[in-house]
């Protein structure tokens, strides 16, 4: 897993200015201006647009209908080339295999139009990072076999959450048993299909958590990612007002906060307790667990999570062994951030660095695969 960030700033350097010569300067405007440019990559990657506007599926507990992102769902108005090179243009980015994660799928389901998406994946397999996407859509034999013949590591996550309540928590979206059908599909075409069960809310789902593992592992997924609730006024009134029970929530959640900002999203965490016997249970049936979507996809592609989730309790220690690895020497990273023309003063303690200009703070830690903070006062 070892990697020079100086051989990745080179490549990097080299992809921008592939990209340049190749676009026109109407093209090259468009991207500029584009959000992929500025966006800070989260705790799971850089996240990555298909599509905008809101998601068709409407699910009872999604958060996205508290951003006035609208109601009619298109496809990202950027070509698949204007997008990469935005992305690229992204300060907070490093292309290659140990480079960003890539995550797709944050706002509207990402494979509505599947042509569109498609040219997307294979553009920024350009990139060689790792792609993850997750998703809730049918994904047939057909489209799973395109995933695969995409040339860089794709993590497909696909979002099943509930049986019993599918009708109330997700009214307009692909029943499960086709989800099923889609990890079958996407696990037949030789990827790493991962279950993904986002959100678990405490007293509504949790209980049904252990079923969905079993009859996922039947259709082939290899993996599973646990996601928490986060919640906003609007969805605790919408949930119920469903006749679901929302006590468990309420005894976690400071509703009266919730309700004085209405549009703020708060966390509805499950127990380390409740955490703990989910994972056990899925290593029992056979699939690995990962507390982070960022695992998942940094197992996938064989590579150091960038997200240091390894030396957090985020870690669930799966097959990927990041703590083993060796990680790469400041004089290389030092070296790799002048290429870039990116100029911070660096200090190294106890295998964490500490820089002076904290919009770099996420560039750092991909590069360094090292826990990066603000320089102390």
């Amino acid at each position: 897993m070892e990697f020079d960030p100086i051989l990745l700033a080179k490549r990097h350097l080299e992809l921008i200015d592939q990209y340049r010569e190749t676009l026109n300067a109407k093209s090259k405007r468009r991207a500029e201006k584009d959000s992929h440019r500025f966006r800070i990559p989260r705790h799971c990657g850089l996240t990555v647009h298909f599509a905008r506007g809101g998601c068709p599926y409407q699910c009872s507990y999604c958060y996205i209908y508290d951003m006035d992102l609208g109601k009619n769902i298109e496809p990202y108005p950027l070509s698949p080339r204007e997008l990469v090179y935005a992305i690229l243009l992204n300060r907070n980015f490093i292309s290659g295999r140990f480079g960003t994660l890539l995550a797709i799928g944050s706002i509207t389901e990402p494979l509505i139009f599947e042509k569109h998406a498609l040219e997307y994946f294979y553009e920024l397999a350009n990139l060689g990072n790792p792609i993850q996407f997750s998703t809730k859509k049918f994904i047939t034999s057909s489209f799973a076999l395109e995933l695969s013949r995409v040339p860089t590591p794709v993590s497909p996550l696909v979002s099943i959450i509930t049986f019993e309540l599918s009708d109330i928590l997700e009214p307009y979206a692909p029943k499960p048993d086709l989800r099923l059908e889609s990890i079958r599909n996407l696990s037949n075409a030789g990827l790493n299909a991962c279950l993904f069960l986002r959100p678990i809310i405490v007293g509504i789902n949790y209980r049904e958590a252990y079923k969905i593992m079993d009859v996922a592992r039947e259709y082939g997924a290899r993996c599973v990612v646990f996601g928490s609730f986060r919640i906003t006024y609007r969805i605790y009134k919408t949930l119920k007002d469903l006749g679901l029970d929302m006590s468990k929530v309420e005894a976690r959640a400071n509703i009266k906060l919730i309700k004085k900002f209405p549009k703020r999203q708060y966390p509805v965490s499950l127990s380390r307790r409740e955490k703990d016997r989910l994972i056990a249970y899925a290593r029992k049936i056979g699939l690995i667990p990962f507390k982070s979507a960022c695992c998942a996809n940094s197992f996938n592609a064989g590579v150091v999570c960038p997200s240091i989730c390894f030396e957090t309790s985020f870690c669930t220690n799966c097959p990927n062994n990041c703590r083993t690895q060796t990680r790469p020497s400041i004089n290389s990273l030092t070296e790799a951030l002048r290429l870039l023309n990116i100029h911070i003063r660096l200090h190294l303690h106890n295998e964490k660095i500490f820089i002076d200009k904290k919009n770099y703070l996420k560039l750092v830690q991909t590069l360094s695969r090292r826990i990066t903070l603000p320089r102390r006062p």
